[in-house]
């Protein structure tokens, strides 16, 4: 179906980081850091909770849409105490009330234009409201605005209106619940939720995946309805430290080897059996963070960094942050990279008491692991062809290299934003690719997935579990099995690896939140797949799987014309239903194959349910 233009009433915040040029011109990549950092842990996750949808990033600035304006105050009251609490960048924001004009994913109106003029006069760590967003929240929180009076607005020809509230933003309570203290006052209280046969409230789950990205450990607080055996994974999970390996910088050589070496130290980590080691992911999320804001957001005290004061091979001084103290490593030359990201994961393990495995680096030569670590840094930044290239380089310096077959495979599979038709057939010669290769992270989680989609789910859980006894710190293979215990209907076991999974990737990219939202509909909760769908997203927007969730789950809800406009760019690659259920290795028998075929056929797609 065509995206139509829509008009809606909303309300429109916009945010922007204070004193933001002066930031740069004093240091510009701490200060890209820190903004990516805040956006992902405190402002999007934020805008989420509280009903908003981020419409897109600006640099350092954030326009959003709200449902209401006590929504929007209320998600600027959270963003605003977190950016005063952890010592984040300094922020402004604006909120106006209007029309606006929604259009292929954005925008548009005067009204957007002046929510960005109310931001720019906001105060520093504070709000800046139209009338008529003012006019909403009047009398229904316990603080006055300054009325700053008329201010010109480019464009317009009638000054507007400006109210600002400054640093007692902060404080403000939760005005959603004062505002239904207040109706239960002069309201009849409601009946009682219904519940659904067997449901558990993965709804809620879904929402704590998104504060995730807050860097806070959701699964041990305790999920509703879970809340036990969510306690019981955190208590194992917790016997082994968690420990952040930051990415390294350097005097001399280009930041972006310093950072890939830092990676392949992480990886060097996956089998230490009791240590839990931040996945890569998180850990480049809190590059360029002071320490306190890198401990809040990965949820550990445990950091190491490493700084390349020369050439690569004179070595890496380590400094550990640690919950016993302080330590300071000295820089060990070595002959080659792999022999110095294994000498930088042993003194790791030695300062952690944890034993040295004697096995010698696997002999690789240096440019063959730069052009392996540029493809993975490559694929991290969406940019798959590169990566492509640059694995196939790294192959051609050395041939049957493990790893670079298996990164190869996956690129070639392409789980999150490859055509959904045709996913099980790239499954099966992804696997065919790598038969005969050790067991390796990248080996193990291919076979595993051929696996599934191949019609056998007790080898890939096989696999799975190989993989997790093997390399318990690959966090992508907790969350492979977490996907495939749910796929074999073991809730619990799922929700406790997938809570390993988080924990050591605690600002999980989109393919977490692309299964988890096939985990949610499998279990019956469309609402918490769609939010989780949609949050793939954000992060994603050609993620194919999460689209087809989100698709199947709003027509599943009756929300057809939504779900129309999700399947859009399904449908104008000619997806059929059938090659799109086949992309989910539901079955053909079972309850949540029957759903999403419903789904997807009521979305529009052709084919029988």
């Amino acid at each position: 179906m065509p995206d139509k233009p829509q008009r809606r009433l909303a309300a429109i915040f916009v945010l922007d980081v204070s004193g933001f040029s002066r930031l740069m011109a004093e240091d510009e990549a701490g200060t890209l850091n820190q903004v990516l950092a805040q956006q992902q842990s405190l402002i999007a996750p934020s805008v989420r909770s509280h009903e908003g949808r981020i419409v897109k990033l600006m640099g350092d600035g954030v326009l959003a849409i709200f449902p209401s304006v006590i929504s929007a105050v209320e998600a600027a009251a959270e963003i605003q105490a977190g950016a005063a609490r952890n010592r984040h960048l300094r922020l402004r924001i604006g909120i106006n009330l209007g029309e606006v004009l929604i259009a292929r994913g954005d925008v548009y109106g005067d009204e957007v234009n002046i929510a960005a003029r109310l931001e720019a006069l906001a105060p520093v760590g504070g709000v800046a409201l139209s009338a008529a967003a003012y006019a909403q929240v009047r009398g229904r929180i316990p603080y006055g605005f300054e009325d700053l009076g008329l201010h010109e607005v480019k464009s317009l020809p009638e000054p507007v209106q400006v109210y600002a509230l400054g640093e007692k933003l902060t404080s403000l309570p939760g005005l959603r619940q004062a505002e239904a203290a207040a109706q239960t006052r002069t309201a009849p209280s409601p009946p009682p939720p219904r519940k659904r046969a067997g449901g558990v409230a993965w709804a809620a789950a879904a929402a704590c995946l998104v504060l995730a990205a807050a860097g806070s450990v959701w699964w041990a607080a305790g999920l509703p309805g879970l809340r036990d055996q969510g306690q019981a994974a955190g208590q194992a999970l917790q016997a082994r430290p968690l420990v952040a390996v930051l990415p390294f910088t350097a005097a001399t050589e280009p930041q972006e080897l310093a950072r890939a070496l830092s990676g392949e130290v992480i990886r060097a980590l996956a089998a230490a059996p009791g240590l839990a080691v931040v996945a890569a992911d998180s850990s480049l999320a809190a590059a360029g963070l002071p320490p306190e804001q890198a401990a809040a957001l990965l949820g550990t005290q445990n950091l190491i960094s490493g700084v390349m004061a020369g050439a690569p091979l004179q070595g890496v001084r380590l400094q550990i942050r640690s919950v016993s103290g302080q330590a300071a490593l000295p820089a060990r030359p070595q002959a080659s990279l792999p022999a110095l990201t294994a000498a930088a994961a042993s003194d790791i393990l030695t300062y952690f008491n944890q034993p040295v495995p004697d096995s010698p680096a696997e002999p690789v030569p240096d440019q063959a692991l730069i052009e392996l670590l540029s493809a993975r840094s490559k694929l991290a930044a969406g940019q798959r062809a590169e990566a492509g290239r640059a694995v196939s380089q790294a192959l051609l310096l050395a041939p049957g290299l493990t790893e670079a077959e298996a990164l190869q495979a996956e690129i070639e599979l392409d789980l999150l934003t490859g055509p959904l038709a045709g996913l099980p057939q790239r499954a099966a010669r992804a696997a065919r690719q790598l038969e005969g290769r050790p067991e390796t992270p990248g080996t193990l989680r291919i076979r595993a997935i051929a696996a599934q989609f191949g019609g056998a789910p007790e080898a890939a859980l096989k696999y799975a579990q190989i993989l997790e006894q093997s390399y318990p710190n690959d966090a992508d293979g907790h969350l492979l099995r977490a996907w495939l215990l749910q796929l074999a209907g073991q809730r619990e076991a799922a929700e406790r690896a997938f809570a390993a999974a988080v924990r050591l990737n605690p600002v999980p990219p989109a393919i977490y939140h692309t299964l988890r939202a096939e985990m949610l509909f499998a279990a019956g909760q469309e609402e918490a797949a769609i939010a989780s769908a949609g949050a793939a997203l954000e992060l994603e927007p050609g993620a194919r799987l999460a689209q087809a969730v989100r698709c199947a789950g709003l027509a599943t809800l009756g929300r057809f014309d939504e779900a129309g406009k999700a399947c859009a760019q399904l449908q104008a690659e000619g997806l059929t239903l059938d090659q799109a259920a086949a992309a989910f290795p539901y079955g053909t028998e079972g309850e949540a194959g029957r759903r999403l075929r419903t789904g997807l056929s009521l979305a529009g797609l052709p084919g029988r349910p």
